[in-house]
């Protein structure tokens, strides 16, 4: 699997949506986690369901259309699937699910055969969307708890349990020639593993089930999981009529490593500086057009990617080789519904 695809995975579920992978910092775990965008905040006249919504997705990157990019053309082109479902049990509180499918239209390096789709982890959530209002500045506070199960073969083969990830938004919005929104969030995400690595699905030894060690050294890859990550950023969004948005958001993200046992007789050598700790970052723009209240258009620009290159320099965190171009169609579930009662009214009226 090449480091893009890899964090073109997490992209798949990641960027954008309420609980939106390679992974970052090195960990698969979370997909679809990175939130980039602010929760549904609307009215308590609206329908329960609002919110919900079938998305489309065409994603490809930027570097993969130029051949001279890198030394290997690899590029990537993804079709992406997925289903937004959205339960509100009045004006303020929640709960919901999310889960993704992801297609490579390319040729792809880390599927088991062509055309494989891809589903991605399982996302249940719940919490409260503006519950309070902080008095004098009129900042709204929202939080939520997010549930990752591993439903994903990248997640299964780190042995992930479960996800758990609570929370906390703070959001202020305003009108200026337009409806503006400035948030800020920080989530916090605490993981559940069988093992602190990686494993294979068989050992790369084929005969190791009749030594006196067994298999385990062969099924494991060392490459280590993430225990805990945190991840914090701002949004700005801004629409200046009632079907154009724009939004644009920057998010960091922290991975805690399962430690190494420092007695390991097995380590013969050490950095000398701790490796437990990886940072990774996440930007995203989008211009939203809505010609139909069922149907949204995105249109965006996205990079998820570590924050140090191979070669230890740090990677541009706004452009760079993880870099990717998207199209989204969104049918949404409320604006659908309305129309078809609409047309049902409107129609039995003559």
């Amino acid at each position: 699997m090449t480091a893009v695809a890899l964090v073109l995975l997490m992209t798949t579920s990641a960027v954008s949506a309420v609980a939106q992978g390679t992974e970052p910092g090195g960990s698969g775990e979370g997909d679809g986690e990175i939130n980039l965008e602010a929760p549904v905040e609307r009215s308590a006249e609206l329908a329960p369901w609002r919110g919900s919504e079938f998305g489309y997705r065409n994603v490809a990157t930027v570097s993969g259309m130029d051949r001279s990019a890198e030394l290997t053309w690899n590029p990537y082109w993804a079709m992406e699937f997925g289903f937004k479902f959205r339960w509100y049990f009045d004006e303020h509180w929640f709960a919901g699910a999310r889960l993704d499918v992801t297609r490579e239209v390319t040729e792809a390096d880390d599927t088991t055969y062509a055309g494989e789709a891809w589903v991605q982890d399982l996302l249940v959530v719940g919490g409260g969307s503006r519950f309070v209002t902080i008095p004098g500045v009129g900042i709204d506070v929202s939080a939520d708890v997010t549930l990752t199960l591993p439903t994903s073969k990248l997640s299964q083969a780190r042995t992930l349990y479960l996800g758990l990830g609570p929370n906390v938004r703070f959001s202020r919005g305003w009108e200026l020639g337009g409806d503006w929104q400035v948030g800020y969030h920080v989530r916090f995400n605490s993981y559940l593993h069988g093992a602190t690595t990686a494993e294979r699905e068989t050992p790369l030894i084929p005969t190791c089930a009749s030594s006196s060690q067994g298999c385990e050294a062969f099924v494991n890859t060392g490459v280590r999981n993430t225990q805990w990550r945190v991840q914090h950023g701002v949004d700005l969004s801004y629409q200046p009529l009632e079907w154009l948005g724009l939004s644009v958001a920057f998010e960091h993200i922290v991975d805690w490593l399962y430690p190494i046992e420092a007695d390991d007789p097995r380590i013969s050598w050490e950095n000398e500086s701790p490796t437990d700790l990886q940072h990774a970052s996440a930007f995203q723009a989008e211009v939203t057009f809505t010609p139909w209240p069922a149907l949204e258009i995105g249109v965006g620009y996205g990079t998820i990617s570590p924050q140090l290159a191979p070669d230890a320099t740090y990677y541009n965190p706004f452009y760079n080789r993880y870099t990717t171009l998207y199209l989204d169609l969104r049918l949404e579930i409320e604006g659908l519904v309305d129309q078809l009662t609409e047309a049902f009214e409107g129609g039995a009226a003559t």
